[in-house]
């Protein structure tokens, strides 16, 4: 597997372009609820949903904005070895056809989750798919990853939807679902998958003219 490489100087240019990137390519990154807050002492992990190109990116600038800890996200080998630049920004890779790879990338995600200095991105999908099917795909895979975590576990289920409208360039809109704390070896499956796909669904029914936030005026 490849494992997470930062370094200070890919962060500073990675920040510079993906601001310039989303500026111009998107009218609007609209937040429709605040961050919530992060239990001290606890790891943390959150689910995005997959549903477009963009979604590295989605998660990277809105988290960069509510989280001083490390980012890593984690990516499919395949696609991480072809886009090396992001293991220096925190990408680590899973081979999914490869059982010793894969439990060596869920052994490393344990590692990750039990320092307090970073978090972990994980796309509970495993695959992109139409934002719009309900209920989105959940896989258990989630539960590997908490199953070797010796800490609490914050798990923030966070939702992105593209929409267009009488502008150009159509509007991002992102929503954290509620914070779950999982214990260790705690199977909160259920739990989670539910709360994944309710938070899609109160994202589905946010109004453009309800009160928010465009993290673009930050």
């Amino acid at each position: 597997m490849i494992k997470a490489d930062h370094k200070k100087w890919a962060r500073f240019i990675f920040d510079i372009y993906i601001t310039r990137e989303l500026k111009n390519k998107f009218n609007r990154f609209i937040l429709v609820n605040e961050f919530p807050e992060i239990e001290p002492g606890s790891s943390l992990l959150i689910l995005p949903n997959h549903f477009s190109w963009w979604d590295g990116f989605f998660i990277d600038y809105y988290t960069k904005h509510f989280i001083k800890r490390k980012i890593h996200l984690l990516m499919l080998e395949e696609q991480l070895k072809r886009y090396w630049f992001f293991k220096k920004v925190g990408a680590y890779s899973i081979n999914p056809d490869n059982a010793k790879s894969t439990f060596e990338s869920l052994q490393y995600t344990a590692e990750v989750l039990n320092d307090l200095d970073n978090f972990v991105v994980y796309y509970p999908q495993g695959k992109i798919e139409q934002y719009e099917k309900r209920p989105p795909l959940f896989k258990p895979g989630v539960l590997k990853v908490l199953e070797n975590s010796k800490l609490k576990t914050n798990v923030l289920p966070v939702g992105f939807k593209i929409s267009y409208s009488e502008n150009k360039l159509p509007d991002v809109f992102v929503r954290s679902g509620k914070m779950i704390s999982v214990a260790p070896r705690e199977n909160s499956f259920e739990l989670i998958r539910t709360e994944f796909t309710n938070n899609l669904s109160l994202l589905d029914e946010f109004s453009p003219g309800e009160k928010s936030i465009d993290l673009f005026t930050l």
